[in-house]
């Protein structure tokens, strides 16, 4: 028979008298479905299902590949290669649905799962069947992933049905992102203003080691951002010392999730506060890791609702004893024309005699009473104390005047910050009503 082509029209102008035989399309649907992005740490599943539309499959089988979506095709470093545990993202395993213990030997027997690579056998399916697995994958690190899955079947159990192979192929982009973003704040003592000497040495250095002083009870902050687009559950937030840390600092948490979890919503934070109260002095002192359990909160199957756990080591600190302490003492709130008093606090915690000299700024929000300037001489393992009293002149929250207390021996400063120096004036005294039902006397306690 002497045709022209039906597909190729180069072949037209050849001069070439051929036929052009087709490969029928295969009646099987491939069909990939994916429950959002993946996150770092989880046990990810992609369920697949095989549906015959018009083609019976014999001799099935399925092949797995994951590949780098932005090129390269390696998930790991290739400095890495030989760590079995540097695979940015592992294929762990296929899971199926089979009860029949001899199948699923049968499956495992044929089963080959690499890193990134994985074949695994399909059961004869007869027209109309469908079969389905789940392929688990995890992600250490946050990447993009490009995920192929071809079906490879016969449509027959006969020799010349089994050489003649017909291939659906699909592919999925999942991106891999990175669940909870951790960060940490060291607050030190309320209108407690330590003088630390490893501060005053760093000024002109690198060295931004955060500097706490021993027996003094410092506030950590540790925030959790949700980085992903769908909310997230947080069980439990602690730190765990490392060693001996536990006898050497003594950390308690104030507050965080007492009982149940806590929902954090996409770009929303949560916040814990833990009291670390350093009982020796350590230039590199380790507080330990931040552990976070957490899962998905929305309703992606069972094998999604996982609790996982995510660390985070702290970085270290340096503790020292402060040979000068100045603590400052003031009501909590104050009334507009009352005068009220406060108390500044100079402790010397050393062996040595200490001169200090103490300055008072004026201010516009207040008229006070009491030496502007003033110098004096403390002992050894005691205290100097200087009061002044106020009269406020404006109502809202007031700046206090500032105060700076100077030592002679070190040659350096100390000044309440700027949150320390604020109190709140009322108009006139305030009325708290206190008496009302148990619930609402609990929500004030809390």
């Amino acid at each position: 028979m002497e045709t022209l082509p039906t597909k190729d029209t180069a072949l037209a102008f050849s001069g070439q008298k051929l036929i052009q035989v087709e490969e029928p399309d295969a009646q099987v649907d491939l069909v990939l479905n994916s429950a959002g992005p993946a996150l770092v740490g989880e046990l990810f599943t992609v369920p697949v299902t095989i549906e015959s539309k018009g083609h019976a499959v014999h001799s099935g089988e399925l092949k797995i590949n994951l590949v780098d979506a932005r090129g390269g095709g390696l998930l790991l470093s290739p400095r890495e290669a030989e760590d079995s545990e540097s695979h940015h993202v592992e294929l762990l395993g296929v899971s199926t649905a089979s009860e029949d213990k001899e199948s699923k030997e049968e499956a495992d027997s044929i089963r080959k799962i690499q890193y990134s690579f994985g074949v695994i056998s399909v059961p004869t399916l007869s027209v109309g069947d469908s079969w389905s697995c789940k392929l688990e994958i995890k992600w250490h690190r946050a990447k993009s992933v490009m995920l192929y899955v071809s079906l490879g079947y016969s449509l027959g159990s006969s020799e010349e049905e089994a050489l003649h192979r017909l291939n659906v192929h699909r592919s999925l982009q999942i991106e891999g992102q990175i669940p909870l973003l951790i960060s940490h704040q060291f607050l030190r003592p309320f209108r407690r203003e330590p003088l630390l000497l490893s501060g005053i040495r760093s000024l002109g250095s690198d060295d931004k080691k955060c500097s706490l002083a021993m027996n003094e009870s410092n506030m950590l902050i540790v925030t959790a951002r949700n980085c992903t687009d769908v909310p997230l559950c947080l069980h439990s937030m602690t730190i765990q010392p490392d060693g001996d840390g536990e006898q050497l600092c003594s950390v308690q948490q104030i507050s965080g999730i007492s009982s149940g979890h806590a929902v954090v919503a996409p770009s929303e934070e949560y916040k814990g506060i833990f009291s670390v109260n350093p009982r020796a002095i350590s230039t590199n002192f380790n507080l330990g890791e931040i552990c976070l359990n957490w899962s998905r909160e929305s309703s992606l199957g069972e094998d999604q609702d996982r609790v996982i756990i995510m660390k985070e080591q702290l970085p270290e600190v340096s503790i020292e004893e402060s040979p000068l302490v100045v603590g400052m003492e003031c009501p909590p709130y104050a009334i507009l024309g009352i005068p009220f008093t406060i108390y500044v606090k100079i402790h010397n915690s050393t062996s040595l005699l200490q001169e200090i000299k103490y300055s008072l700024v004026d201010s516009q929000n207040f008229v006070f009473s009491g030496a502007h300037n003033h110098a004096a001489f403390i002992l050894p393992k005691s205290e100097h104390t200087v009061r002044h009293k106020l009269v406020p002149l404006g109502s809202g929250s007031q700046q206090l005047p500032k105060i700076t207390v100077t030592s002679v021996r070190y040659s350096a400063a100390l000044t309440p910050s700027a949150s320390a120096a604020t109190v709140f004036v009322y108009p006139s005294e305030p009325k708290f009503n206190l008496e009302t039902n148990h619930s609402t006397s609990d929500e004030i306690v809390s």
